[in-house]
């Protein structure tokens, strides 16, 4: 246990200024009566497992018949209304067929013929049976020194500052027994036992406001929880509007940027097309005057080819007039020799 050597004086304080004790059984008592008071003991008080005690013993035969009662059988036979009622029964049963299944018969006198540490091993061992149980048969009937420790010696020690508030049952008995003499484990055990007997109704009492202040307390929670849940859930269906519009937003941003992309690629192709087809209307055009201006030069050609050729043939036409001219100019001078000739002729006849 945390700070064991700062908790040992007010421990030894606490315990001297115990002066009443609880009547305990005598050594020679039979151990199943001791273990079975003591589980009825736990969390509980004295005078409450006495009194549930005889109570059992009256509603059954022997013990094999408690054996063979079911939990809320033993519950009923004990008039039991704690909290604990059902698993202190459930423990006590489970306690029982463990014996009975050790030894064929619901007993623990063969316990004895172990030693010391055999019969802590087994007593321990016993199915369902708690600590303060153990620690109370081993202390009162074999004579091993244990002081047993419940939740209501646990807070009444750590109220007391007798023990360290982090410390569990396990932790406190064994700080006890360390800190008391083995002979005394027994007066001890006497003296604790009293007090919680007289504080029992006020530790109960205390433990119900626990449990309902705890109980508001985890109303509380689970209402802020809820709370919480319900705005993290409108958060979360804001953050998913914000999301939704911010995809949409970015979608249709998106599509307009596609939009205009296609459409410059669009109006880009259109113009690549308008260019290509004026581009086609030019090569055509030039083609055209090309071969316009082919055709007019060879009109031209054709007609200095034809002008040569009317020149030609109005000078070949000269020459043909100027040949049948001079044609004409023989013939005239051959008809007017002839008629020279003629005349000369009849003047001499």
């Amino acid at each position: 246990m945390k700070n064991a050597a700062a908790h040992t004086k007010k421990l030894t304080s606490v315990i001297k200024g115990l002066k009443k004790k609880v009547e305990l059984p005598d050594s020679d008592t039979d151990p199943l009566e001791v273990l079975t008071i003591a589980m009825l003991a736990w969390e509980s008080t004295s005078d409450k497992a006495r009194a549930m005690y005889v109570r059992l013993i009256e509603g059954t035969a022997d013990w094999n018949d408690l054996r063979v009662c079911m939990p809320e059988e033993i519950v009923s036979l004990a008039g039991d209304k704690s909290p604990e009622a059902l698993e202190r029964a459930t423990r006590l049963k489970m306690v029982l067929r463990d014996v009975y299944l050790r030894h064929h018969e619901v007993t623990l006198l063969p316990e004895f013929a172990g030693r010391k540490r055999e019969i802590k091993s087994a007593i321990s061992a016993l199915d369902g049976l708690t600590a303060y149980a153990a620690s109370r048969v081993l202390t009162l009937c074999f004579d091993i020194p244990q002081v047993p420790v419940d939740s209501q010696v646990r807070e009444l020690l750590i109220k007391k500052g007798a023990a360290h508030e982090e410390a569990t049952e396990e932790d406190i008995a064994s700080f006890i027994n360390k800190a008391v003499k083995p002979e005394e484990a027994a007066d001890v055990h006497a003296r604790l036992q009293a007090w919680v007997d007289s504080c029992h109704e006020k530790l109960q009492a205390d433990r119900r406001k626990n449990e309902q202040s705890q109980r508001r307390a985890a109303k509380k929670r689970r209402a802020k929880s809820q709370s919480d849940r319900a705005t993290r859930q409108v958060e979360r269906a804001k953050a998913l509007e914000a999301s939704r519009k911010a995809a949409e937003e970015k979608a249709r941003l998106r599509a307009i940027r596609k939009a205009e992309a296609e459409a410059k690629a669009t109006a880009a192709a259109e113009a690549k097309e308008v260019a290509e087809k004026a581009a086609k209307l030019a090569a055509k055009k030039a083609a055209r005057k090309k071969t316009t201006k082919k055709k007019v030069t060879k009109k031209k050609v054709a007609k200095k080819v034809a002008k040569k050729k009317v020149a030609k043939k109005k000078v070949a036409k000269k020459k043909v007039t100027k040949k049948k001219v001079a044609k004409k100019k023989v013939a005239k001078k051959k008809v007017a020799k002839r008629a020279g000739t003629k005349k000369k002729s009849s003047r001499k006849r």
